[in-house]
């Protein structure tokens, strides 16, 4: 049986689809396959599955076995991984470095990270679009839910704990997504497969939260904003046909816009964690990555 020798650990809305979709077009690259079940049950399509094994909370108890099924196929593929955004939620799902460090001590992880503001702003998209916020983004992103994953040092901690830093990349999703080549052969590099056997200057990005449908109601200022629940089915980004076109747009930036205000308290919130991240990494976050977490002067 096979298990996998890389994992793409995260994080949310960072570009992990766009470099799962790279990552499948590498002719020496076995990602996971979709769970039979799932699919056959209607939640997402093959290609947006994540394994989420590592989550006591999630598959976790499905064992061993069935997350070897994941990677039937793979064969003699050089690299076999898979790729799940939760794995970098270390705020509310605890232990997934350790199990992970248990079963595959020796995996190589990609960590995939961005601007960690413009971050939480595309998770707020993404959850409006699953029916699961319907506050305003001033108000929403104030929630530490939000604030977690953009917690790039408490994270990359977690997994440092338990694995070599040899064994970590980092990944800037801006330059995943402007420089394709550059970010790609550090990728390719890490996980011992040649990177020219794929195209490293195609720019993707796929599954944008902008991309994403947003119900019309959402404009309306007197909307009640208490946080509810949909049913999968009322969902807007489960909407097809004749109710997806008459309930909801495209989104849209401002969707997701918040005062300068409020991106500086983010910022000064983030901060302590920035520095804490940059000593990680063993620089400064670099200045082509373009990222706006300075508060303003």
């Amino acid at each position: 049986m096979t298990l996998p020798t890389f994992v793409v650990i995260g994080a949310m809305k960072a570009g992990t689809v766009s470099l799962r979709r790279y990552l499948d077009e590498h002719p020496d690259i076995f990602v996971h396959r979709h769970d039979p079940a799932r699919h056959a049950a209607g939640r997402r399509g093959p290609f947006f599955d994540e394994p989420n094994f590592f989550v006591a909370e999630d598959n976790w108890r499905r064992g061993r076995e069935w997350y070897e099924s994941l990677f039937d196929g793979a064969d003699q593929s050089a690299a076999v991984g898979e790729c799940s955004p939760s794995y970098s939620w270390a705020h509310t799902y605890r232990g997934v470095p350790e199990r992970m460090a248990r079963l595959i001590p020796e995996a190589r992880l990609v960590y995939v990270v961005r601007d960690p503001i413009a971050r939480m702003q595309s998770m707020y998209i993404h959850q409006v679009s699953a029916g699961r916020e319907r506050r305003r983004p001033e108000v929403a992103l104030l929630d530490d839910r939000y604030l977690g994953p953009s917690l790039y040092g408490f994270q990359l901690a977690a997994f440092l704990d338990h694995f070599d830093p040899s064994q970590v990349l980092v990944v800037a999703s801006e330059v995943l997504r402007d420089r394709p080549r550059e970010a790609l052969s550090a990728v390719f590099d890490h996980l011992a497969v040649d990177p020219t056997a794929v195209d490293l200057d195609k720019q993707r990005r796929d599954h944008r939260s902008m991309d994403k449908p947003i119900p019309r109601l959402h404009d309306l200022e007197w909307l009640p904003r208490r946080q509810v629940k949909l049913n999968p089915r009322w969902r807007p980004d489960q909407r097809t046909g004749l109710a997806r076109l008459l309930t909801t747009r495209r989104g849209r930036v401002d969707d997701s816009a918040i005062p300068r205000e409020l991106h500086d308290r983010l910022a000064e919130r983030l901060a302590g964690d920035l520095r804490r991240f940059e000593q990680l990494l063993g620089h400064e976050v670099p200045s082509h990555w373009r990222w706006s977490t300075s508060p303003s002067t």
